[in-house]
């Protein structure tokens, strides 16, 4: 009888309190991940809808949510040092200065989307709708918004020294060479949505809406459009040296070892709108719609799915 007891007792223990010994090291998202950020090897953080904030120090094999503290879609997450930022709807900016274990929110001052961040500590830009750009000089403790030029949504930026570039909608493309203080625009030569821009401040790359790439060798002042071969909107670069990764909706991603010269597409097993793509050495992340995380570790060769689920 106390046998049968205590096996009577153990069932009702986990049919109704679910008292599993089993570890949930896999978080279950329902929706998109949006952005993307790798320090090395084994620490990623990635971001999505409803909030989410997911955290690896193991390459991705097991993930443990972060608590984000809201529910709005984040963008993007950005690091630099110790420091982590992501973005989103409203305004929104969070910060971390200690892996994300805690997050604070900071005031930026608009209500617009924000869609990326870019920078360091002392010298940090966000842009987004509206033609929404701001920058701080103290880690995002004060954001100042910067006369930009133009309503149209700007989807991304980059920066090196005391340049910056922004891009978006209808082909624009803005440069300010004084820490963001003055903003100017470049001519792209193309009237098509421009969703991202990457370089090193004198090489520049930029893609988006039809496939469409563009490059400058000269700080943005002339820009060609090189042969992607694909005719889908891409959304995201990655570069590593003389190699860029770009990825994009339908599974879409390119891979390039001469800075755009000759760009070849690569099979990453989904067809799935891909939103972002970041790497450390020749081991590549990308995450994209409908929970979607792969992994590569033969610089894009091949692709894997993991799982945070």
């Amino acid at each position: 009888m106390p046998l049968f007891r205590a096996i009577f007792l153990t069932v009702i223990c986990l049919w109704v309190t679910g008292c599993s010994k089993i570890p949930q090291t896999r978080p279950n998202l329902v929706g998109h991940l949006h952005g993307l950020w790798v320090r090395n090897d084994s620490l990623i953080w990635v971001v999505g809808d409803e909030g989410a904030i997911l955290h690896s120090t193991d390459g991705g094999q097991t993930w443990q949510r972060q608590v984000s503290g809201t529910t709005v879609p984040l963008q993007l997450i950005y690091g630099s040092g110790p420091d982590l930022w992501t973005d989103g709807p409203r305004g929104a900016i969070l910060h971390s200065t200690n892996d994300g274990q805690t997050w604070k929110q900071q005031r930026s001052g608009t209500a617009s989307t924000l869609y990326t961040l870019c920078g360091t500590a002392s010298h940090l830009y966000a842009v987004g709708t509206a033609g929404t750009i701001l920058y701080s000089s103290d880690g995002g403790k004060n954001w100042q918004q910067q006369k930009s030029g133009t309503t149209n949504t700007l989807f991304s930026v980059c920066c090196s020294g005391p340049n910056a570039w922004a891009v978006g909608d209808k082909g624009t493309v803005l440069h300010s060479a004084d820490w963001g203080q003055n903003w100017k625009p470049q001519t792209s030569g193309t009237s098509e949505s421009l969703r991202v821009i990457c370089g090193n401040g004198v090489h520049l790359w930029a893609a988006g809406y039809g496939g469409i790439i563009l490059d400058s060798s000269d700080g943005g002042e002339h820009w060609h459009q090189q042969t992607s071969g694909t005719n889908k909107t891409l959304t995201s670069f990655y570069a590593s040296g003389k190699d860029l990764w770009a990825v994009g909706v339908g599974g879409t991603a390119l891979h390039t070892a001469d800075e755009g010269e000759h760009w070849e597409l690569h099979d990453t097993g989904t067809g799935r709108n891909l939103e972002e793509v970041r790497g450390s050495g020749t081991h590549l992340w990308v995450v994209g719609y409908s929970d979607t995380l792969r992994h590569s570790t033969d610089g894009g060769r091949s692709w894997q799915p993991q799982n945070t689920r």
